[in-house]
């Protein structure tokens, strides 16, 4: 049974909800509304006006967005970050608060304009780059450098032109000093001129009789009807019958994964710790490329051998001004590289990787212009993900995109049976390689940017929409001042955002997305890359911040209360920026754990601000690698806030439903809402969280 009552006030009587009787009491002034039963009945007097959130279209786009988000807003990808939402859903949010009712639909472009947005844990950049769209202009800050990098080479207008130029000026330097090391020759007709596409690797183990050589799979690619094979015995590469020749002996056993006992003396392998990670793999075959014969599987001979070595003497021994640079801090996931010996991110490349790394450092050292060295520095280190000796092998199935499978596919640091080294320098756009990352995350980033494309569902099918009109590029201005006029102006801050350089009531919204409560997978992973962005871009950041003031961080120190103490920091300074009239604070959230939840409780408490409206919309896609065998949520709670009190009335939680995604996170923004207005004292919020996710 639902009851409406005009007058600025409406009275809802909901039975359904959480299986109780409530009576809520909303003000009409929120942008959007928890429930189909909260709709509002008249227009809000607000310079926002009160309104629907379009749950149904947000999961609709999020569901086809969240399988390839890198295609839908390829201009916030150029490098590797991690935990991104969905920008059309935060799209979505931000055309709630489009002051003109016309201009509210997706697909109408700007509704901004005029409008102050700051994100202060902007992560990847999403809140930046859809507002920014919209006509606004926007703050975005994080503690760590590699986001205010990126966010500043996405954001920066550069023309495309100038961009290729460069490219090709970059990448011409680099072929010329390293395309002789990935020669080889063509085993059909011996040409000389063939290249290098990837080298695999095996890795090696210890028994007791000896050592063998592991990959993942004898067969090295499937095609129709065949297969091409490494031979465990000789090791050569063969399609059809095979039979060893007699002049070939394997000094190693080579056995897949998954083997843990050696079949000869019978002891369980061992890891090889003693020696430097790169020296841990042999390597076994070479895919390349003939001008002649296209695409060839052969197994590494003399030459090829021989290329290697002469790699190894003149890049091998570079320590890049010193090893210590590179140490390896232990961490929640970096622990896992120590646990190998592996000390230094050096010894996670090759020495072909680290030649290309030292020629790309040298150009950057002379490179004038510093917003192309800014893309091309972020360029290289992306490609890292691809160029390490992490990467493993997946190209055996014909029918699966790519062969190089990334150092970070997992979430985490994972080391491969079949090691794949890249070519970097690949004249072709093919998996992995510099020039296909260009095309890719730079090329057509800046080409959508410059005419931003949505997908649209009509009739079952999916076309594309061109938002004419909008660019997602603006300038950026050093003060933040500047921010009052203007379109599509950006300021960037590296820094605590407990502390913000701004004044009291300046900013209209806040949207972002706070760092997940027990995870600090995103600034320990970083360090892979940012050990090498700090030589590249010595002076753009300040790369001697202290990352344990990050928020989980803490958690990992001294526990839970730490995250809540400094998220209700951030929280109260973007309550103190808000505007108190119409200012918003909305972010996403999710999480099993009572404990993040109570956390968050008392963060948004110790801050000063209240629930207005909470909405659950599509986040994780259900087949990622790194979530598909955990109970991980599905969905996001869309938590809206204002800075001065409400007049809404939460219904007191009885339970939350775990059943599924959705109502766990509906349930949980019910109670949120409840206890943030509650006279409960932090122990009992605690309790309570406790009660209603665990049963006691």
């Amino acid at each position: 049974m639902v009851e409406l009552k005009h007058g600025g006030i409406i009275v809802v009587r909901y039975e359904s909800f959480l299986n109780i009787g409530v009576v809520v009491r909303i003000r009409e002034q929120a942008a959007f509304d928890f429930m189909d039963a909260y709709k509002p009945q008249t227009a809000s007097p607000s310079p926002v006006s009160s309104g629907d959130f379009p749950e149904d279209a947000a999961n609709e786009l999020a569901v086809l967005e969240r399988y390839n988000k890198h295609l839908y807003r390829p201009n916030t990808y150029l490098h590797k970050w991690w935990a991104r939402r969905c920008g059309t859903t935060f799209r979505f949010i931000l055309k709630q608060f489009v002051p003109d009712p016309a201009r509210r639909d997706f697909y109408v472009p700007g509704g901004l304009e005029g409008l102050v947005v700051l994100d202060p844990m902007m992560g990847g950049g999403t809140t930046l780059h859809e507002a920014i769209r919209l006509g606004a202009n926007v703050i975005g800050a994080d503690i760590d450098p590699i986001p205010v990098l990126q966010a500043r080479a996405t954001l920066t207008h550069v023309p495309i032109a100038q961009i290729k130029a460069a490219f090709g000026r970059f990448f011409g330097i680099l072929r010329n000093q390293l395309a002789r090391f990935y020669a080889t020759h063509c085993p059909i007709c011996d040409h000389p001129g063939s290249e290098i596409k990837f080298t695999l690797y095996g890795l090696r183990r210890r028994c007791a009789c000896g050592e063998a050589l592991f990959v993942d799979s004898f067969v090295l690619r499937r095609e129709t009807g065949s297969a091409i094979r490494i031979c465990p015995t000789c090791h050569q590469v063969y399609s059809g019958d095979h039979t060893c020749p007699v002049t070939i002996t394997a000094t190693r056993l080579l056995l897949e994964k998954g083997t843990q006992r050696c079949p000869v003396c019978g002891e369980m392998f061992t890891d090889l710790t003693d020696l430097p990670f790169r020296q841990r793999y042999v390597p076994l075959v070479i895919v390349g490329e003939c001008p002649r014969h296209g695409q060839f599987f052969k197994t590494v001979d003399e030459y090829d051998l021989a290329l290697l070595a002469e790699a190894e003497d003149e890049f091998g021994v570079l320590d890049f001004g010193g090893r210590h640079n590179f140490a390896v801090v232990p961490g929640p996931k970096s622990k896992d590289l120590v646990r190998l010996n592996v000390r230094s991110y050096l010894d996670l490349f090759s020495a072909r990787q680290l030649g290309y790394l030292e020629t790309a450092l040298r150009q950057f050292q002379v490179m004038e212009d510093p917003t192309e060295r800014l893309l091309l520095a972020l360029l290289v280190s992306t490609s890292l993900e691809f160029n390490s000796m992490l990467c493993g092998y997946k190209g055996g199935d014909r029918r699966r995109p790519g062969a190089i499978r990334h150092t970070f596919s997992h979430h985490a640091y994972s080391f491969p049976y079949t090691a794949a080294e890249n070519n970097p320098v690949f004249p072709r756009p093919t998996s992995g390689t510099l020039r296909r990352l260009f095309h890719t995350r730079v090329v057509r980033a800046r080409q959508w940017a410059a005419r931003p494309i949505e997908r649209k569902i009509e009739s079952g099918r999916t076309i594309k929409v061109a938002i004419t009109g909008e660019k997602d590029t603006g300038t950026e201005v050093l003060d933040p001042a500047e921010l009052t006029s203007g379109v599509r102006r950006f300021f960037l801050r590296q820094g605590d955002s407990r502390h913000l350089p701004l004044e009291d009531n300046s900013v209209d919204y806040i949207v972002t997305d706070p760092p997940y409560y027990d995870s600090v997978q995103y600034s320990d992973l970083a360090a892979f890359f940012r050990v090498w962005l700090r030589l590249f871009l010595q002076q753009d950041v300040n790369w001697d911040y202290d990352a344990q003031d990050s928020a989980v961080a803490e958690v990992a120190r001294f526990g839970p209360s730490k995250y809540g103490e400094i998220l209700g920091d951030i929280f109260k300074e973007c309550r103190r920026v808000l505007k108190p009239e119409h200012g918003r604070l909305v972010f996403t959230f999710h999480h099993w754990k009572p404990q993040a939840w109570a956390e968050l409780t008392l963060a948004l408490r110790h801050a000063g601000v209240h629930l207005v409206n909470c909405h659950v919309v599509i986040s994780e896609n259900p087949i990622s690698v790194h979530i598909r065998t955990l109970r991980a949520l599905k969905h996001d709670c869309i938590l809206m806030l204002a800075p001065t009190p409400t007049e809404i009335e939460w219904p007191k939680p009885a339970q939350v439903d775990d059943s599924n995604s959705y109502t766990f996170c509906r349930d949980c923004g019910a109670a949120l809402g409840w206890l943030l207005d509650s006279s409960s004292t932090d122990d009992e919020i605690r309790n309570i969280w406790t009660r209603l996710l665990e049963g006691r």
